[in-house]
């Protein structure tokens, strides 16, 4: 599962949540992963990715993203 948050004055809101790897998150959850990662995609393809046994270290993950000030609201663009 995935939370986006962002900090306010009024201190944090979530802005989304969602269960799929997007990018940046997965660019954090990948590296956890034990198991090689062609041998799920192969699993997948096989059609035996129940019987795939998927391992993870036991590592906590952050990603912290940077955005322009002022989003998700209007804000000012410079070129």
């Amino acid at each position: 599962m995935y939370a986006g948050v962002i900090l306010t004055d009024d201190g944090p809101k979530l802005l989304e949540y969602n269960c799929r790897f997007g990018d940046p998150e997965t660019q954090v959850i990948l590296p956890r992963l034990k198991t090689d990662i062609v041998d799920i995609f192969e699993s997948v393809i096989d059609g035996n990715l129940g019987f795939q046994k998927i391992e993870w270290n036991e590592k906590v993950c952050v990603g912290v993203v940077l955005a322009s000030g002022g989003y998700p609201k209007e804000y000012k663009k410079e070129l």
